[in-house]
């Protein structure tokens, strides 16, 4: 995963930073030092001891004289998509004030991780490194705290909190060649077949010209052998081609990981891929693959986090999709209500959901019975429960064996579920390409 492009020739317009500057606690420490010979010298009258604790106590003293204070620190950083492709690079230049000598940078990146580093004016001005990412949608890339150390290190300033930077992380996508097709197609033009007559289609029937009919369209073979009268012309017709209409419903109420432990609302590890990431993975792939083909691609969102893209195609459409399934995150409780959007006529519902209550479920149900084909795809990581203790176990149990019946009546009822996990490139292609074969009459 890497930052988008728009955000890479966006770069930050810095952060001024006004220094807390402070003695250093070595100084204090190096004086009491001192006066603890000086006096040990005399007591006892050793005189290599007042020696030592001169240098000391000269070195405190100036340090005291110096004046703390200076001009405001000034950072800032860009983010730009890493060379190898995996993470978000980023750039830093701080400019430091002329009584600093050395600045300490610590860098808290996503996961919790954190880096401190710590370098002189001039290699403080161009500071690089990549930020690993393993979740999709809006995140926090790259948190910056600032501390300064005066010259001769007698002074250093508190450390203060720097820029913030944030980025919409795209999701990847799977290519796509076999696609399920809504029950009818209803479009202008299109890559697919319909059911009325036009041109650009398959075969239907051979018929006597009549106006509108087009020359090229004159059988001269069938004419030779079934005109009856001078001047019968018989021509051939065909269906005519459509383009598909299919709205992608993301259930993006949860976001939950494979460990069961964590489904309560705790923090997701930073290696994993979560519901959340697979539906956005799924819900891209889908949208590039029809609208390659030449379809028609909608979106909504049940939770309401991100707004709904009607019905489209094109280049600029498929950006647009792409950023708002990007821009999806987790919104309210998990059991909230979520209303039923509208889908157009004759269109293919995709529903992208951990089908972990009924509300999505239902939803799904409700579009079959309203005579639209629907998908149900099933983005629940494969769950682990090796940390669980009995009773998480317990309740592990019960949720699954009421998904499981769930799962059950949505197949029932002509739902058709198909499962995308992560780390498995080729089974979403392959049970897409079951459910694009076509159906025997029946």
């Amino acid at each position: 995963m890497s930052v988008p492009d728009e955000a890479a020739a966006r770069p930050s317009a810095g952060s001024d930073i006004t220094p807390a500057w402070a003695r250093n606690p070595a100084l204090v420490s190096a004086l009491a030092a001192g006066v603890f010979l000086a006096g040990l010298g005399l007591v006892l009258g050793r005189a290599e001891l007042a020696v030592v604790a001169l240098p000391i106590l000269v070195t405190a003293a100036f340090g005291a004289r110096v004046r703390l204070g200076g001009a405001a620190i000034r950072v800032a950083t860009t983010l730009a998509p890493s060379a190898s492709g995996r993470g978000v690079a980023y750039r830093t230049a701080a400019s430091l004030p002329p009584s600093a000598e050395a600045v300490a940078l610590e860098f808290r990146v996503v996961g919790g991780r954190r880096h401190v580093v710590v370098v002189g004016p001039g290699r403080a001005e161009d500071l690089a490194g990549t930020v690993p990412i393993a979740h999709s949608g809006p995140q926090e890339i790259l948190r910056t705290h600032v501390s300064l150390l005066g010259r001769g290190g007698l002074a250093v300033t508190v450390p203060a909190p720097g820029p913030v930077h944030a980025a919409v992380i795209p999701p990847p996508h799977l290519r796509m060649q076999h696609l399920p097709m809504p029950r009818r197609v209803t479009g202008i033009t299109g890559a697919h077949d319909s059911t009325r007559p036009g041109d650009g289609g398959e075969f239907r029937d051979v018929a006597l010209f009549a106006p509108g009919d087009r020359l090229r369209r004159i059988d001269w073979r069938r004419t030779a052998r079934r005109a009856s009268q001078p001047g019968d012309l018989y021509v051939r017709r065909t269906f005519a081609t459509a383009d598909a209409l299919v709205v992608l419903v993301v259930d993006g109420r949860d976001d939950l990981g494979s460990d069961v432990t964590e489904w309560g609302g705790a923090r997701h590890a930073a290696h994993e891929a979560t519901s959340l990431d697979l539906a956005r993975e799924s819900a891209v792939s889908l949208a590039t693959a029809y609208i390659s083909a030449g379809d028609r691609v909608g979106f909504r969102d049940l939770a309401g986090t991100a707004r709904s893209v009607e019905p489209g195609g094109g280049t600029r459409h498929l950006e647009r999709l792409r950023s708002t399934i990007a821009s999806v995150t987790p919104g309210g409780e998990a059991v909230s209500t979520a209303r039923m959007p509208l889908v157009p006529a004759a269109s293919l519902v995709v529903v992208l959901s951990t089908f972990l209550d009924d509300q999505a479920a239902a939803m799904a149900m409700t579009w079959a019975a309203t005579g639209h084909r629907v998908v149900a795809v099933d983005v629940l990581p494969t769950p682990d429960t090796s940390a669980a203790d009995k009773w998480e176990r317990a309740a592990f149990r019960l949720v699954t064996l009421e998904r499981d019946d769930r799962l059950a009546e949505m197949a029932a009822t002509g739902v058709e579920l198909i499962r995308w996990q992560a780390g498995d490139g080729g089974s979403p292609a392959v049970q897409l390409r079951l459910l694009s074969r076509p159906r025997r009459a029946g």
